[in-house]
């Protein structure tokens, strides 16, 4: 039996259509989010959520909140679990649910980043988190080495838990900071593949991405949301970008990682960068 169905049958006297269709199952942590009009069914909501999924704990998300993007949660049902370890794709990812976001949404794209990484590159992870496309890499790749900034030093310190936890110490070298201040002074001219993987002001970041290229370029993986229907625009606006800082830019790809709202998708432009 599918969520909603089971939902219906429990709920008869609530309009199906305002009924959940699935959860996020994170952890042993079903993470649901609901329509305004359950506000006052949630609690019961979230029992059911743990009778059907048979979880430790429910949470509702509401969406997340600030530069550093915490996720805006309510604890519904089960125990009051707060730290977690994902596992995708054979790696870890230890995290306080709570306090940092971690999106499922975006799984493809962790996979698909390792899978083209290639032997010997070094990478440079400009939004790193808790190492969300770190930790893929590191684990299902063969760069020489990752560079790994984040700003958060709460999602620092689990960065480095997950660094230990995957046992990738070797690979993976965490800094503490603004990538925008760091990646000019530290990291000038170092990378084959840089990762852009943030919303709200990756395209400030730019400048330091472009000063981290190998003095032959190399590739840029430019994460934002684009006003849904003008995707092609604005990855012409990025490239534009470039173009006007003295380098060449190439369109590899370009790709919707997911819806973000009724008007914004999360795309994310592969861009082979030639600097001149």
């Amino acid at each position: 039996m599918r969520l909603k169905e089971f939902l219906v049958e429990k709920l008869p006297e609530v309009d199906p259509e305002l009924l959940p269709s699935r959860a996020r199952i994170m952890g042993g942590v079903a993470l649901i989010r609901l329509r305004p009009e359950l506000d006052k069914l949630e609690e019961e909501i979230g029992r059911l959520l743990l009778e059907f999924y048979r979880v430790k704990a429910v949470y509702r998300i509401y969406g997340v909140t600030g530069i550093e993007r915490r996720p805006m949660i309510k604890h519904l049902a089960g125990e009051g679990v707060k730290e977690i370890i994902h596992r995708e794709y054979g790696c870890c990812f230890k995290l306080d649910l709570t306090r940092l976001m971690f999106c499922l949404g975006n799984s493809f794209e962790r996979l698909r980043m390792a899978a083209l990484t290639r032997d010997g590159e070094v990478v440079l992870d400009m939004f790193a988190g808790i190492g969300q496309f770190t930790i893929p890499i590191a684990v299902l790749s063969n760069p020489s080495k990752i560079y790994s900034i984040e700003l958060n030093p709460e999602a620092y310190g689990y960065l480095l838990e997950n660094i230990k936890l995957n046992g990738v110490e070797d690979k993976v070298q965490a800094i503490l900071g603004d990538c925008v201040e760091i990646v000019p002074k530290k990291f000038r001219g170092i990378a084959d593949r840089i990762i852009m993987g943030y919303f709200h002001g990756t395209m400030k970041a730019l400048p330091a991405a472009l000063s981290a290229l190998k003095p032959i370029g190399g590739i840029i993986h430019f994460h934002e949301l684009a006003r849904r229907g003008s995707e092609e625009r604005f990855v012409k606006h990025v490239i534009d970008e470039i173009e006007s800082r003295g380098c060449l830019a190439r369109l590899l790809n370009w790709r919707k990682v997911k819806s973000y709202s009724k008007t914004r998708n999360h795309i994310v432009i592969d861009l082979l960068v030639i600097r001149r």
